[in-house]
């Protein structure tokens, strides 16, 4: 989808300025609404720059009712742009090249950078490639000032970048070889071109040092030095020709031509001998320091080279919206916000400091549409078959009722048969419990018929006690029922074997009045052993013999009775 309409915003160091272009019926870029916020430039307060920034978003969203998605001018301080020359390479090959060259030109680590480049020229044998980096946790701050102010970036562009794209709109017909110099509060941005090469370089040397001049002379502050800097250069001041004041700033803004006129100097031969390029046949000025009335012509003068102030608003028609918001008085500080909507005419390099978090979730806002409506889509898709199933268990249903009305009756008959069947199961069961105690009946007989006849064969041996052993449960509860995998209680588990406690004596006949003889114990011990071949008995246990009573040998033991004879 075109777009055909951008809010860019220019984050200066001095400054936020917004701007709302669209494109008019012939073409030509249309700056539709203006908005500029001064904010405190003082090196000072660096640290607390980012929150000023928001501060201005915010006073300009309040004020002028701007908000949504909008495009960053990053500025000079906080990108960092590298040229490098590598050898061309495939474009499936080109990007792990171009990693390994940023790891080594970026003077960070790439983990804790947001990078992107621009291919400057490609002879098909070396490859001239700018890098453009930023920090992440400075953008990330900048995003969230926007952000909060109701600003969603949506792309964030180097300030010199932009300012390329707005050259090439504004002046289609200049020189092919020409300089554009852009004087900010903080730094100062100097821009090579030579058809569609191009060079950039940035330094420190900017309005800020006018300004540092001006506040170390009078022995003033910062901001006052600052105020009184852009009322005399721009031609508002009220003060007399002779005031100290003026004359200081006249001294601070000489000094400052003269300081930036060696900076050009040695920055026009380093970049002839480094890029072979020829020198520039104009140079153009723009920025808030370009304010400075004798800048052209001593610079004209110095370098012998054609210097003119750079018209942003060239090309650009303007509505009567921002022209009563001060944009052709403002038209300096302006290069960049046209460069930013310059993508709405003519093809501009694709490149974006956004952080990558950022950049996901725009992609994905951007996707949503589509999701809506394959969502919608599948929806409507999944309705005949959904009303082609509604019919078909309306059908199911009536028909599984009267299903269901002739199977009552059958299942009434149904729950009595069942109710028969448990009563004859019971039945069965009681059968047969009596139909065991008839068979065993005659056990108990068999069984002391069985024990007498042992006895007897040792002889002179009785039986004092029969005692039969309850079974052992636990803390005097039986164990309960554990339930099985089904949920059905399962079967008790088997009884515990019947044991009986036998105890009797045994006479020694020979020895009467003293200790029983080894012999008589071995009457005892083969009277119990002979138990074992019981069929009535399956094991014996707990043999004891008490000797104590003179003649007589006391003995008991237990019998654990056959399951198969049970008594």
């Amino acid at each position: 989808m075109r777009v055909t309409r951008i809010l860019a915003v220019d984050l200066g160091s001095g400054h936020v300025a917004c701007g709302v272009f669209g494109v008019s019926a012939t073409g030509r870029l249309v700056l539709q609404r203006f908005a500029i916020e001064p904010q405190d430039a003082d090196p000072a307060h660096e640290a607390r720059w980012s929150d000023h920034t928001a501060l201005a978003l915010g006073a300009i969203a309040a004020r002028e009712q701007l908000s949504g998605p909008c495009a960053l001018a990053v500025p000079g301080h906080l990108a960092l742009t590298k040229f490098i020359k590598t050898p061309a390479l495939d474009p499936a090959k080109r990007t792990q090249s171009l990693t390994f060259e940023a790891s080594q030109h970026i003077p960070y680590p790439l983990a804790e950078v947001v990078w992107d480049h621009v291919v400057i020229a490609d002879d098909g044998f070396d490859l001239e490639v700018m890098l453009a980096a930023a920090k992440f946790d400075a953008l990330e701050t900048l995003c969230a000032a926007a952000d909060t102010a109701g600003f969603s970036p949506e792309r964030a562009l180097p300030g010199s970048l932009a300012l390329r794209a707005a050259f090439r709109y504004s002046y289609p017909d200049a020189p092919a070889s020409a300089l554009v110099i852009n004087i900010g509060a903080r730094s100062t941005h100097l821009l090579f071109l030579d058809g569609e090469r191009f060079y950039i370089r940035t330094f420190p040397l900017a309005g800020n040092t006018v300004t540092a001049a001006i506040a170390e002379e009078l022995h003033i502050d910062f901001a006052a030095a600052d105020t009184l800097k852009i009322s005399v250069l721009s031609g508002r001041s009220e003060l007399p020709d002779t005031s100290p004041a003026r004359a200081a700033v006249h001294r601070a803004a000489t000094g400052f031509v003269g300081r930036l006129h060696l900076e050009l100097t040695r920055s026009i031969l380093n970049h002839r001998r480094q890029m072979g390029a020829p020198p520039p046949a104009s140079i153009y000025v723009t920025g808030g320091g370009s304010l400075i009335a004798e800048l052209p012509s001593t610079l004209a003068e110095r370098l012998k080279l054609p210097v003119e102030r750079y018209d942003p608003l060239r090309g650009v028609e303007i509505s009567a919206d921002a022209r009563a918001a001060g944009a052709v008085s403002m038209a300096h500080v302006m290069a960049d916000l046209v460069g930013l909507a310059a993508p709405l005419v003519q093809p501009v390099a694709d490149v974006t400091l956004l952080p990558p978090a950022i950049t996901g979730a725009l992609a994905f806002r951007k996707r949503q549409p589509l999701y809506l409506v394959a969502a919608v889509l599948a929806a409507a898709a999944l309705v005949p078959p959904i009303l082609y199933f509604h019919a078909r268990t309306a059908r199911a249903e009536a028909q599984l009722a009267a299903t269901e009305a002739q199977l009552r009756p059958l299942r009434s008959v149904e729950a009595r048969n069942n109710d028969h069947l448990a009563q004859i199961e019971v039945a069965r069961k009681q059968v047969a419990a009596l139909q065991g105690l008839v068979a065993t009946k005659a056990n108990w007989l068999d069984f002391l018929a069985d024990v007498q006849a042992r006895l007897a064969k040792v002889g002179d041996v009785w039986l004092e006690r029969i005692q039969l052993v309850s079974p052992p449960m636990a803390d005097g509860v039986a164990a309960p029922v554990a339930p099985t995998a089904e949920g059905a209680p399962a079967a008790p588990p088997a009884a515990p074997p019947l044991k009986l406690t036998l105890a009797g004596r045994l006479l020694d006949v020979a020895n009467p009045v003293s200790n029983v003889s080894p012999e008589s114990y071995e009457r005892a011990k083969k009277l119990i052993a002979s138990f074992t071949g019981s069929p009535f008995v399956a094991t014996v246990e707990n043999e004891h013999f008490d000797n104590t009573q003179p003649g007589l040998l006391r003995f008991d033991f237990t019998l654990v009775v056959n399951p198969a004879r049970p008594l």
